[in-house]
């Protein structure tokens, strides 16, 4: 497989961890699923590494890169992708188990570091979406940014920022219409 390959199922791995960890677990056990999809994830990338160790470094640079942009789309994941992501991340791990080489190892060193700071990210995004849909710390701007950002249709971005909006002046209509933001956004 090549390195694209590769990025994908990393990035699959950890966005369907992400929203798992996210959504069903508390904020700690969260933190140690992550490592879990981030190991399985390295495997999977160890294992399909036919490059050499320069080749490897780079590829777990550019998941690295492309993990970190993807975070903010993790904390609005739905639940048919961390499916997925589970069925891609177990047939990577299963071709894992076939392959060992010396380049495969070195590369899933460089790997697991990259996916552990790509994973501590989407969990400090996935925080920061959750405190931002929080009355408290309400910030109109960035629920604006969590709609927009999100896979939802654009009349239902439109008719919840239009909620929000209408509702920032009221706590109480406030915490309703955050609510119904989380609702949609599958949090």
């Amino acid at each position: 497989m090549n390195k694209n390959v590769l990025i994908g199922i990393v990035l699959i791995a950890l966005a369907g961890g992400g929203y798992y960890q996210f959504s069903v677990k508390p904020a700690q056990e969260a933190a140690a699923a992550a490592a879990e999809a981030a190991k399985a994830a390295a495997d999977a990338a160890a294992a399909e590494a036919k490059a050499a160790e320069e080749a490897a470094a780079k590829a777990a640079e550019e998941a690295a890169a492309a993990a970190a942009a993807a975070a903010t789309d993790a904390a609005a994941a739905t639940t048919e992708a961390a499916t997925d992501a589970a069925a891609a991340t177990t047939e990577a791990a299963t071709d894992a188990a076939a392959a060992t080489t010396e380049a495969a190892t070195d590369a899933a060193a460089a790997t697991t570091e990259a996916a552990t700071d790509a994973a501590a990210a989407v969990t400090d995004a996935a925080t920061d979406a959750m405190a931002a849909l929080d009355p408290a710390n309400f910030d109109a701007a960035k629920v604006a940014a969590l709609i927009d950002a999100s896979a939802l249709d654009d009349a239902t971005k439109a008719a919840l920022k239009s909620g929000v909006d209408a509702a920032a002046a009221d706590p109480v209509k406030l915490g309703e219409a955050l609510a119904a933001v989380k609702a949609a956004l599958g949090m």
